[in-house]
């Protein structure tokens, strides 16, 4: 038994050059004594125009794979955060109003003064304000008075809430000492305030912001490599202000250590260095000190000194997007409670948000504008989350900043999702999960986002559903009256156990049926409404295996294969739109709190193009997938373990096997035109990407005989071949 990697073969044709045709390939058993089975493919039924498949940007963090954007610093104004959630009515009486359930409760008095929307119900539109909210009691929902009471509230309607509650003078950032924030931005700032540090004797004041934490077991996910540069306003509001600045991987010396004696005028400090990280892997940290008297601080940047990036995103994010080239690009990054305002809001003016209770719970996101520019740069069109929180005024608002987007940016298509996973408990302090209550929210943001976008935007509007219930799908596509689409998310292979070996869980994971997603296609097409696929990837977390048993799964090339089935499947039975999860992620916690490879497409974005076996996959299938798309017809008695479509009249296919032992696959071709990868970008972007022991030497076999090409697949392997 041997492990197969990439395959490269030269494709010659009568009368035309040579071509490229590669494969990826899991384990191979030793050739067999009689012929493989084989899987004779020919041009089916046409499927329409299938964009490339798509992927999700994700959040940005500061520890792990998703440190995104060339500014490293989350909240770099040291802006106030903001707090939303939705309520959905348990107990209503004539002062207050109480949760649904116990998990969305705050501190007592934590809303008190924020502003509530009902979103639902006959007394949708009414507003006010919340005078104070406490626990009904150990271990109950919060009971939250409202002012004015609305009339004709009931249970099961939904109310939004949004507040400046955190007292944290700067949140996302650590702070020791006399740290308090005052509403007073540097000149010039779009930011509502900044941050004083007051030094007292022997006790300095300090800001402290960590980066690439995650340590050991990842390397360095963000080397700081070349010229990068440390920017900030200041003002001394003491004679004897000392301001220290420092900047360093620990177990290294820093890059940046220098102390200034700030003047009593606001002044911007630039502090460009060129840096070496060749020391050992250690966590970053940002530190802002005022050793001796008082010091303004606003407007922080840290990052490479480079030329501006499309978005503001780092470099690396973009090269490895331009080379994926994805169809869709979906922004999400737990923005569920945000606003408009914010969304479009500069950097340095936007504000960290949360949905949830804790303190680690705060988000900051990349903007709207930020996105768009991105997708545009790679050529994606954008998939937006609209915050569930959004009342009808807030939606009118997203879609007047979508059409500047649309005006801007050209894109052909926008989607909006309103919120994420209103089904999953885990997301439930904004979401909604009886079905026609959330049709019913859904549907008046949706009418008030198009009214704000105008009538020639195109939009596409969609409600997530639970992939595994089918009926779901069946039902908001009736129920939703101003959707274009019903979203779900069919992950596969959700479980792997100890007993199961590698070659038995590879197996499972490229057999799995796509029979419920059929079932919603179905059911949403006779009311007339799309199924996207807003996720999808392997799934990994349950069971009994190890670490290291998942690992060896999640690694494989075969994975790459099971993940180009699962698209192939879905586009086959007429899904359009579909984005993978997530484009970078190193590691994620299983049900047993270990960790395993998923779900990034790429392990990190430390250097451009870090793929796995799964982005891999999907490299090489955007490389084939556009335009008019045709299914294939198969004869023969491999044909029940080849996935197949077909793309500009039968000169492109994509071909996934899920046999266990080598198959053999053939397809239509024409004498005089070429077969293979032979667009100039594909094999570079493809080359780049591909392991060291990819071979420089290709064979001269097959040819096409007789109006076919053939080759024979290695077990659980993908191909892509295209003129």
């Amino acid at each position: 038994m041997r492990s197969l990697g990439w395959l490269c073969v030269r494709i010659v044709l009568r009368g035309a050059a040579a071509s490229v045709l590669c494969v990826i390939a899991g384990a191979s058993h030793a050739e067999p004594a009689a012929p493989p089975p084989e899987a004779r493919l020919s041009l089916g039924a046409p499927l329409g125009e299938l964009p490339r498949f798509g992927v999700n940007l994700g959040g940005r963090t500061v520890w792990g794979a998703e440190q995104l954007m060339a500014n490293v610093l989350r909240n770099p104004g040291l802006e106030a955060a903001l707090d939303g959630t939705l309520i959905v009515v348990g107990k209503v009486d004539a002062l207050a109003v109480e949760d649904d359930t116990p998990w969305t409760a705050r501190t007592p008095g934590f809303w008190a003064g924020a502003r509530y929307d009902v979103l639902s119900g006959p007394a949708a539109g009414q507003r006010g304000s919340v005078r104070d909210n406490q626990r009904a009691g150990p271990g109950r929902p919060d009971r939250i008075a409202l002012q004015p009471m609305p009339a004709g509230l009931r249970p099961g309607d939904v109310l939004a809430l949004q507040a400046e509650a955190d007292p944290a003078p700067a949140p996302l950032w650590w702070t020791e000492g006399t740290v308090t924030s005052i509403a007073e931005p540097r000149p010039g700032s779009p930011g509502q305030r900044s941050v004083r540090l007051t030094a007292l004797p022997g006790q300095p004041a300090q800001l402290f912001h960590h980066l690439d934490s995650i340590g050991a077991r990842a390397g360095k996910l963000l080397p700081v490599k070349g010229p990068w540069r440390l920017a900030l306003w200041v003002r001394g509001n003491s004679v004897a202000a000392r301001l220290r600045l420092s900047f360093a991987r620990a177990g290294r010396k820093a890059w940046v250590d220098q102390s200034l004696l700030p003047s009593s005028t606001w002044q911007r400090v630039v502090l460009p260095f060129t840096a070496q990280d060749d020391g050992p892997v250690g966590p970053l940290m940002l530190t802002v000190a005022a050793d001796s008297g008082q010091v303004q601080v606003d407007d922080i940047e840290l990052g490479p000194a480079g030329p501006p990036t499309p978005g503001g995103f780092r470099d690396e994010l973009v090269q490895t997007l331009r080379a994926l080239r994805p169809g869709y690009l979906r922004d999400w990054q737990g923005q569920l409670a945000d606003t408009p305002a914010n969304r479009a809001a500069e950097p340095f003016a936007r504000r960290p948000v949360r949905y949830r209770p804790g303190v680690h719970e705060l988000q900051f996101s990349y903007s709207l504008p930020e996105f768009m520019a991105l997708a545009a740069d790679v050529g994606a069109r954008p998939w937006i989350v609209l915050p569930s929180t959004s009342t009808p005024d807030d939606a009118r608002s997203f879609g007047q900043k979508l059409r500047r987007a649309w005006q801007q940016h050209h894109f052909d298509e926008i989607v909006v999702e309103h919120g994420n996973e209103h089904w999953n408990s885990i997301f439930r302090p904004a979401g909604i999960a009886d079905l026609a209550v959330l049709a019913e929210v859904a549907d008046r943001a949706f009418v008030a986002l198009r009214q704000g976008a105008g009538p020639d935007v195109p939009l596409h509007r969609v409600v997530g559903t639970q992939y595994v219930n089918p009926a779901a799908a069946a039902r908001m596509s009736g129920l939703s009256q101003h959707s274009e689409g019903v979203a779900v998310a069919p992950y596969f292979h959700y479980r792997q156990d100890a007993a199961d070996s590698t070659e038995a869980a590879l197996d499972r994971a490229l057999h799995e049926p796509i029979a419920t997603l059929a079932q919603s296609v179905s059911a949403a097409a006779a009311r007339g409404r799309a199924v996207d696929v807003y996720e999808v990837n392997l799934h990994t977390t349950g069971g009994s295996a190890t670490a290291a048993q998942r690992s060896a799964v999640l690694s494989a090339p075969a994975a790459g294969a099971a993940l180009a089935r699962r698209l192939l499947q879905a586009a086959a039975l007429g899904v359009t739109r579909q984005a993978v999860y997530t484009l970078a992620g190193h590691d994620s916690f299983t049900d047993r709190r270990d960790l395993a490879p998923l779900f990034g497409i790429t392990r990190d974005l430390a250097t451009p193009g870090q793929w796995r076996s799964t982005g891999q996959a999907l490299l090489a299938l955007n490389a084939v997938v556009g335009g008019p798309a045709h299914g294939a017809t198969c004869e023969g008695p491999g044909c029940a373990e080849i996935t197949a479509l077909a793309f500009g009249s039968g000169a492109r296919w994509a071909f996934v096997s899920s046999a266990a032992q080598p198959l053999r696959v053939s397809w239509p071709c024409r004498g005089g035109r070429p077969v293979g990868l032979l667009s100039a970008a594909v094999p570079a972007a493809l080359r780049a990407s591909l392991p060291a022991a990819v071979p420089a030497a290709v064979s001269d076999t097959p040819a096409c005989v007789a109006g076919r090409a053939a080759v024979v697949l290695p077990a659980r392997s993908w191909l892509v071949v295209g003129a």
